[in-house]
């Protein structure tokens, strides 16, 4: 039995009941150059989609409210804090420290839809202290 788990299982382990629960909407594929676990589906099944994903990810972020996140979300994010448009992004409390979170991804052309499960930035995430994270904290 092997005691390292890749990246493609620690998601498929993660996100299972997730990636269970969708099977039966879209088809999931292992994206080796992202490191996610990707499905694309047309867009008249993004509401069922959207909800089952809440089910599993209360907290919601967009374009908008990404810039009021908590600090540790974009930590944990990384990369896929960066929203443009209509791409959100999903995760549990963040106080739990996820293990994986989601993106939903739709395409320029409006037909298609992706979303994307992908392991959370797992190095400790280290407060920003200092002169300007005080002042804005007295100003916030």
């Amino acid at each position: 039995m092997k005691t390292h788990m890749n990246h493609e299982e620690q998601i498929q382990a993660y996100g299972k009941d997730v990636i269970e629960t969708l099977s039966s909407m879209v088809k999931w594929k292992y994206d080796d150059f992202h490191k996610v676990m990707l499905a694309e589906f047309s867009v008249d099944k993004q509401d069922q989609v959207l909800f089952t994903l809440q089910q599993f990810f209360p907290m919601c972020w967009d374009v908008k409210t990404i810039k009021k996140a908590p600090h540790e979300t974009k930590h944990y994010a990384g990369a896929f804090s960066k929203l443009v448009k209509k791409q959100k992004l999903f995760s549990i409390n963040i106080e739990h420290n996820p293990k994986i979170m989601a993106v939903w991804w739709p395409w320029g052309h409006g037909a298609t839809v992706s979303v994307r499960l992908f392991l959370t930035n797992t190095s400790p995430y280290v407060a920003k202290t200092g002169l300007f994270r005080k002042l804005t904290r007295i100003f916030a």
